[in-house]
């Protein structure tokens, strides 16, 4: 079974191809830019964003987390190399402090509830967070400009938070100090130290 992840990294829609460019290039510049000696990416699907990551980052000690197993399965099929892990935002199986840079993108907006998820990548975190979201009401938009989702008029049906880009900074902010906020259509990536 194939994620929505993996299905937005091999789309051929040009649209799709056009922003999730960018924000690539902009999310990897951000984490590259602390220089992490490590880096926990904890939803990272079957790895597509981490291989990425590594590819800029080869001295960089990764991991990524998933908790749907069948995507973690289909990330040791992909990318052999990467090491990828079963594991929970909830309760992540690491000691307090252990990474340099914890990465959570396009995670957020699925959880029922991101506030513990964030108290939780704080707990894991020893310098930095890099965050991604949908830029509300762009995302949405931009799923419509694209013929998706209209029976919902462009909300993801696996979406069930939705934030701006300053109101997730907002929420960032009450469990970090946020450094930066970049928005690059149509999300949202912030920066933040623990």
């Amino acid at each position: 079974m194939s994620s929505t992840n993996q299905h937005k990294y091999e789309s051929p829609n040009p649209l799709r191809k056009m922003w999730l460019r960018p924000f690539q290039r902009r999310f990897i510049a951000t984490v590259a830019g602390v220089s992490p000696q490590s880096l926990l990416e904890v939803g990272t699907g079957e790895g597509f964003l981490l291989e990425r990551l590594h590819q800029r980052l080869p001295q960089t000690r990764m991991v990524g987390l998933d908790v749907v197993e069948s995507f973690v399965n289909e990330g040791h099929r992909i990318f052999p190399h990467l090491d990828l892990r079963v594991g929970d935002i909830y309760h992540i199986n690491e000691p307090d402090n252990s990474w340099d840079v914890v990465v959570a993108s396009e995670i957020l907006e699925h959880l029922d509830h991101p506030e513990e998820a964030l108290r939780e990548l704080k707990r894991v975190a020893k310098n930095y967070v890099v965050l991604s979201v949908p830029w509300e009401p762009f995302f949405r938009l931009g799923n419509l400009v694209r013929g998706g989702h209209l029976k919902t008029f462009g909300n993801h049906p696996e979406h069930i938070n939705h934030w701006s880009a300053e109101s997730f900074s907002k929420f960032v902010a009450t469990e970090f100090q946020v450094e930066q906020v970049i928005r690059s259509m149509p999300w949202t990536i912030v920066l933040a130290r623990v």
